[in-house]
This record gives structure tokens, sequence and C-alpha cells, in this order.
């Protein structure tokens, strides 16, 4: 298993943080109108509050001046002389342009700073009690203002004997409460603007801050007592800004953060990957046939489970593999023998048929000599048998030897000789061969499959007189074959198709199944084929198609 290179642990591990870190930068951009119209709608209400607060002292301090005794007494004499204190307090905020007291006479008696004021409203004259009025004053673009005017009555309060009328300077009003705004607040002001318009847009006031709020959050109301509109913009710039710095700080953490967990990603796979190399290592050797190798990990190893399970596997194989080979080996005697069984059947058959002529045919000169020949060919072929014996895997693997190039047909007549004259006398023996017949085969093993394939036929006649016929010469296509054929009891497709060239498969008594299965291989091993015509209760006949010689060697 190849090791990843250590960028890309980080990379997998800074990825997620970085998406978290990118998410929270969004949503902080996104959060800034959210944060900043809740400020911008409390410093509207924070300003229009101090209006009102301001208005309601200045109020009262009037309310407060027009029962002092001296006023009364002045507006009653309609003579500034009584009025002998300071109008200082009522003057002091700074925000009134003119304050003046008028008597019964609607005759001002003295003005603050001196200037006469226009009539007051003619609501004072019929107003009972001591009550506050308010009226807008007209006036060109910042210079509007509001008129307070309070009733003076008399001593016992049943009259009116005179007026207070005062002008508030409203531009020197909102500066005033946008400087209370600006100390009492909780959050930075420097990027907040005022603006007061009248009815008809005009701008009454307006802070003087230096900051652009073409991006701001705006909050904007109506104020009914002064019949104008206030509206108060904070710039977005500082908490975008803030926003930024955080954004940036939450990337710069997401790497740094990346930092040690692929360290630590990098140091488990490595520990992980270390125990699965070991382990496929061994596992190739153990595929390779390597089955007494172990896999030896630490208890801590993740992969120790896996090489335990494998260790077990492996022991399994270990004992399957040696219970196999014992196996194979008795199946390799039991082979050996049966295939040594079968050879040394075909010869003592062959011996016994030769002996079994011998008294009837004993004073014929040519069979003695056929007869010598005949056994010597069979002892020969005994002392094949026991060399076999001293070689069980040559043996086992049917010594197939390279195909040379071969004339079956004294091979044929030589096997005709020793197995089917015999026999003559009971069976009609017809031969068609040519002159000679050249094929690429091993002579030896081709001989066996000629003698295997007669004595078939003979048995199959066995009990009753038949015809046994042999033939060869060149198929349609040039190929040379030879057939074999009975007129025994034949044999079904059946068996054919199943059990006919199936190793240990016979229909004999005393037979082991071997021959046909023999006679197959030895003709595969060559490049040959073996077929097989049958019918039942008429014969059968087995042709043999060889390759033939190549034409360099003809």
């Amino acid at each position: 298993m190849r090791q990843k290179p250590f960028l890309t642990y980080f990379v997998i591990c800074a990825v997620p943080l970085l998406l978290l870190a990118a998410l929270n930068y969004w949503n902080g951009i996104r959060s800034v109108d959210i944060t900043v119209n809740p400020i911008v709608q409390a410093d509207l209400q924070s300003f229009t509050a101090g209006i009102n607060q301001l208005l309601d002292e200045q109020g009262n301090a009037l309310l407060k001046l027009a029962v002092t005794p001296e006023i009364q007494q002045a507006a009653i004499l309609s003579s500034s002389a009584k009025i002998n204190f300071s109008l200082a307090p009522v003057l002091a905020p700074g925000y009134l342009k003119n304050l003046a007291i008028y008597d019964r006479n609607h005759q001002s008696i003295r003005s603050e700073p001196g200037a006469p004021l226009p009539i007051p409203d003619d609501r004072v004259w019929s107003t009972q009690g001591n009550v506050l009025l308010e009226r807008m004053v007209e006036g060109s673009s910042n210079k509007a203002g509001l008129e307070l005017s309070v009733p003076i009555h008399n001593e016992n309060g049943l009259g009116n004997e005179g007026a207070i009328v005062a002008i508030v300077d409203l531009p020197r009003l909102f500066a005033t409460s946008a400087r209370l705004l600006k100390i009492t607040s909780t959050s930075n002001t420097s990027g907040m603007l005022i603006v007061v318009r009248d009815g008809s847009g005009n701008v009454i006031h307006q802070s003087d801050s230096p900051v652009a709020h073409a991006s701001g959050a705006t909050a904007s109301a109506p104020m009914p007592r002064l019949n104008l509109n206030v509206a108060v913009t904070r710039s977005t710039s500082e908490f975008i800004s803030s926003a930024h710095r955080w954004g940036i700080a939450g990337v710069v953490l997401a790497l740094v953060l990346a930092l040690p967990a692929a360290l630590l990603l990098n140091r488990h796979i490595r520990k992980r990957t270390r125990g699965i190399a070991r382990v496929t290592e061994d596992l190739s050797a153990i595929a390779k046939g390597e089955l007494d190798r172990r896999i030896v990990l630490q208890s801590s190893d993740d992969a120790r489970a896996i090489a335990d399970n494998i260790n077990v596997m492996t022991e399994q194989m270990r004992a399957q593999v040696a219970r196999e080979a014992e196996s194979r080996q008795f199946d390799s005697f039991v082979r050996i023998s049966a295939m040594l069984t079968h050879d040394l059947k075909n010869a003592i058959e062959g011996l016994s048929l030769t002996v079994s002529n011998m008294e009837r045919h004993f004073d014929n000169e040519q069979f003695r000599i056929d007869a010598m020949k005949g056994l010597t060919n069979a002892t020969d072929k005994l002392k094949a048998i026991v060399a076999r014996l001293s070689r069980p895997v040559s043996s086992l693997s049917g010594e197939h030897k390279r195909p040379t190039k071969t004339d079956l047909v004294p091979i044929l007549k030589r096997a005709i000789a020793m197995t089917a004259e015999p026999v003559r006398g009971q069976h009609t023996i017809q031969t068609n061969l040519p002159d000679s017949l050249f094929a690429m085969a091993d002579a030896a093993r081709i001989e066996e499959v000629i003698e295997n394939l007669l004595l078939n036929a003979i048995e199959a006649m066995n009990g009753k007189s038949g015809t046994l016929r042999i033939e060869a010469g060149e198929d349609v296509n040039g190929a040379p074959t030879f057939s074999v054929s009975d007129t025994g009891a034949g044999m079904s497709r059946s068996f054919i198709e199943n059990r006919l060239f199936r190793p240990f498969a016979t229909t004999k008594k005393n037979g082991i199944g071997l021959g046909l299965y023999t006679c197959r291989e030895v003709i595969r091993a060559t490049g040959g084929s073996i077929d097989v015509q049958s019918v039942e209760g008429a014969g059968t006949t087995f042709r043999v198609v060889l390759p033939s010689v190549p034409q360099r060697q003809a």
C-alpha cells in the first residue's frame, strides 16, 4: 500500500476547516446589516428621546418662572423694574434664541437677549392653569424654531396677567441631543450621521460626521411634536472591516489547526499502512506457496486481527495441502498399479493366446518361428513393465515421447500377428493394409494402442464366432488413419458419451477400465484423435487419425 505524501493529509484536514472558516466569514459579512440595524434604531430612539427630554426640561423651567411672585407682580404692574432676579438659569442651557415677558396689555416688558418678539400665541391669554403651549415658528432653512408660551396668572391664579414666550433654537437643540447621544452611546459613534428635515424636505440639522455613508444602514422616523423627520445613518465600513478581520483570522486559524491535525493523521495512517504493508507482503509470499510463513504484528496494530485470521487460514491450508499430498500419493500408487496391471494383463493375454495354440500348431515350422517372435516380444514388454515400475513418475505421466516419423503398417502387422492370428480359428480375420503408411507418432505407444483395440474387439466377440477387420490408409484430408472393427455386442450411445473413455469405467468382469482411457491419452499426446461408431447387437468400429508427416521429413 503506497504511502500518501504529507501534503495530501494536510489538504484533507485543511479543506473542511477552511470551508467552516469561509462559511463563518460569509455569515459575518452577511450579518453586518442585522447587527447595525438595531444599533441605528436605538440611536434614533435615543436622539428623539433626548430632544423630548431637553424640551421638557426647558418647558418646566418656563413653567416655574411663570409662578414666581416677581414675574407675576411685574406683569400686573407692567413694569420690568419689578423683575429684580436673574433669568440666567432659564437661559443657561443655551438653546433659547429669545425669551420675553409680556404684561396684561400684551406689551413686552423684558426680553433676552433684547430683541422684541412677535405677539404670543393667542391661546396663551385664554388658557387656564399653568400650561406650556408649543408652536412651530416659520422661518428659512436652518432658522426654524419652536415657540414656547406660558401664561402668567395673578397670585390667586384666577386670571391671565401676562405671558412668557421663548423661541427654542432647534439646530442647537439637535446638536446638544447629538452630543449627549455620542456621550451616552455604548458603541462607537464616529460613523454616525444625523439629519433632521422639515415637511418640505429642507435640512434643519445635519451632524458634521466626515464619514461617507454610501453603504450605511439608515433608520428614520417622524417627530410629531415638532412636525419634523429625523434620519440616523451608521456607516457599516467599520463592522465590515471587523468581519474581514475575524474572517481572515478564522482562515489563518483553520490553517494552523490543519497542520497538527495532518501530523496526527499522517502518523496514524503510517502506523496502519505499515501493518497493512506487512500483511500484503506476507500474503503475497503465501500466495506464491510459502505456506510456512506467519504474519507477526504488534498487538496495538490495527491490522493484527487480519493477520491472525490469515495465520489461521494458512495453518488450515498447510494441513489441507498435507492431506491432499497424501491423497495424491495414494492416488498415484493406485493409478500406477492399475496401469501396470492393465499392461501386464495385455501381455499375459498375448502369451496365453500363443501358448493355447502351441499344442495344435507346434509341428508347423512357421508357427514356431512366429511363436518365438511373439514370446520374445512378450518378454521385452514384461521387461519394459518392470522398468516402468522403477520410474513411477514417468510411468504415471504416460511416458509420452516426442512423435517421430513412423511407418504404421509394420506395427499393425506385428500387432495382428501377436494378438489376432492366434484366434483365427475362432474368428474371421480381415485386413486391408497399404504397403506403407507414415505418421508422426511414438511407435511403442501406438503399438500398445493397436494391441489394446485388437484385444477389446476379440473380447467383444467372446462366446461366438465373429469377424475382426483391420484397415489402414488416408482419410479425405490425407491424414494417416487406421480402424479396428468387430461384430460383437456393441455399445449404447449413453455408455459411449458418459463412460467409454473415462478411467476405471468398464463393462468387463475382469477389466479395470484404463485401456481406452490410456489409448485416448496416447493419441491426444501425438496430436491425433480417436472416435467410435457402435450399434448395439451389430458391432463396433474404433478409428484413429494421426498427424501427417511434414513435407520436409517425408
